[in-house]
């Protein structure tokens, strides 16, 4: 015999929405073959709250932790940029005769280093300074994308089984009007067209019910793939609370304008460009080579050993091709970067005002949601409820209401996972809402 149980209530919209399970007998184990006792396994989740899930993500994501090993990268291509050419060692040797084979001649032993002219280097290292900085705004943006994306999939979740809560309520309402319709009907008190459409009904809400349970099972998973998880049970402890945008942080376009990672990252990639083209500049002035070796000369009678040095210019053609090619590509690619920059800036301005606009608008029909809507719905559907159990109203009229009140309810759920999206957007910065490709 199977019993029903009352699981447990949710509360959506301001009502109480009740889930019905099935309760199964207590199983403390049963015994094997081998008389052993087979403890049934305990499907333990974890609890996880908003902030919880996104430190999870910034500790276990695989993609935000290949990102962060780009500043390893940028670490050492500094250290690259501030070292010179490997030295070099040689040996040079002559001999007087080659028929001779007393080592008449001389040799040379030394050692020689090239360095560039001084500017090429310090424009280079600056170059490989302005990159950390560029790898930590890259980093920033990834932590703040990776926040809002967390945030916004663990509401996608909650909003998942709020309809699924909604639903479960849908049929047990249904069946209770199920129940009434036959009732009524072999009482010869109602009409089979009302048992038919209560059953039509039923059957729909729990097809979509059906649905729904999929989507909370695709809802889930892909907030465990941010998590950097995979097949684990986890239990959501947030809820979906509105909080008016009054209230909310009114610095969000102070902080965007003066330190969103998306702006410095655009202003380092123009002083990159800019110490690029200095490099190109610096091309004009000669690479010096120094040397210093021991030089041993050897007649077949005396042998004498004395210091021998090396002193080289590599000096560019002046005005040559090559080099006033370097230079004309480093100062288009400065100008390009600096165009990229400025609409890369407009676009990021226009979206994180639209944001705002769009952020007051859903925030005025949540306060309308609220005030209004929720409380008629729910007056409204208890009404109906006690006019179709005095036999006031038909079925056509309770089915009526009753999916008046699932639209109204499902309206508000998304309409508050939306708004409490773009909030998100405005409080990372915006830094979801555009790409940055330089």
């Amino acid at each position: 015999m199977r019993l029903l149980r009352i699981s447990g209530a949710a509360l959506i919209g301001g009502l109480a929405v009740t889930t019905v399970q099935a309760a199964q007998p207590a199983d403390t184990g049963a015994l094997s073959l081998s008389g052993e006792r087979n403890i049934p396994a305990v499907n333990t989740s974890t609890a996880l709250s908003r902030d919880q899930a996104v430190a999870q993500a910034l500790a276990q994501n695989p993609a935000f932790l290949a990102l962060k090993r780009q500043i390893d990268v940028a670490y050492a291509q500094r250290e690259q940029a501030d070292g010179f050419e490997s030295p070099t060692i040689y040996w040079e040797f002559e001999e007087a005769n080659r028929s001779n084979a007393s080592g008449i001649g001389s040799q040379i032993f030394g050692i020689e280093q090239s360095f560039e002219w001084f500017g090429v280097r310090s424009a280079r290292k600056q170059f490989a300074d302005f990159g950390i900085e560029v790898t930590r705004a890259l980093v920033e943006r990834g932590r703040l994308r990776l926040t809002a994306r967390v945030f916004k999939a663990y509401d996608q979740v909650l909003l998942a089984e709020a309809r699924q809560r909604l639903l479960e309520q849908m049929v047990t309402l249904n069946n209770e009007a199920v129940v009434i319709s036959r009732t009524r009907f072999k009482a010869s008190e109602g009409q089979y067209v009302d048992l038919m459409r209560t059953r039509l009904r039923q059957n729909q809400l729990q097809n979509e019910l059906l649905k729904v349970q999929a989507d909370v099972a695709g809802a889930r998973r892909a907030l465990l793939r941010l998590l950097g998880k995979e097949n684990e049970t986890i239990r959501l402890t947030d809820k979906l609370n509105y909080e008016s945008l009054a209230a909310q942080n009114r610095t969000w376009l102070q902080r965007f304008e003066q330190g969103g990672p998306t702006f410095v990252l655009l202003d380092r990639r123009i002083r990159q460009a800019e110490r690029r083209l200095e490099m190109a500049r610096e091309g004009r002035y000669p690479e010096i080579t120094l040397g210093i070796g021991q030089q041993r000369l050897n007649d077949g009678v005396n042998r004498e050993d004395a210091w021998a040095g090396r002193l080289s210019f590599k000096l560019p053609l002046p005005g040559s091709d090559r080099q006033s090619g370097l230079e004309a590509e480093a100062l288009a690619q400065r100008y390009a970067i600096t165009d990229e920059a400025e609409a890369q800036r407009l676009e990021a301005r226009s979206l994180f005002y639209q944001s705002m606009k769009i952020a007051r608008t859903l925030d005025e029909q949540l306060q309308d949601y609220q005030a209004v809507m929720l409380p008629d719905a729910e007056d409204q559907l208890k009404a109906a409820r006690q006019a179709y159990r005095v036999g006031r109203i038909d079925a056509l009229n309770l089915l009526d209401v009753y999916t008046t009140y699932l639209d109204i309810q499902l309206s508000y759920l998304e309409t508050l996972v939306r708004y409490r999206g773009v909030v998100v957007d405005l409080e990372t910065q915006g830094e979801a809402l555009w790409e940055v490709d330089l």
